[in-house]
């Protein structure tokens, strides 16, 4: 997958005409680098929500007081 992207962004910089095409081309990339970055953030917030929500409810089936209530 990188070796594919890597390629792409050389085929967009080689056929770009200079200066303004590498202008272009860096600033895509850096919008592309921002998209997935924010998207593997919020994979792990949901990540570390859900095991937070499972330990959480773990917790709670074993304390004395949801045993009582039982």
């Amino acid at each position: 997958m990188g070796a594919a992207m890597t390629g792409g962004w050389l085929l967009a910089d080689l056929l770009l005409p200079e200066p303004w095409g590498d202008v272009v081309l860096f600033g895509a990339m850096a919008v592309l680098n921002i998209g997935i970055g924010w998207k593997i953030g919020r994979m792990f917030d949901q990540r570390e929500a859900q095991e937070a929500g499972t330990h959480g409810e773990a917790a709670h089936a074993s304390s004395p007081a949801s045993l009582e209530s039982r």
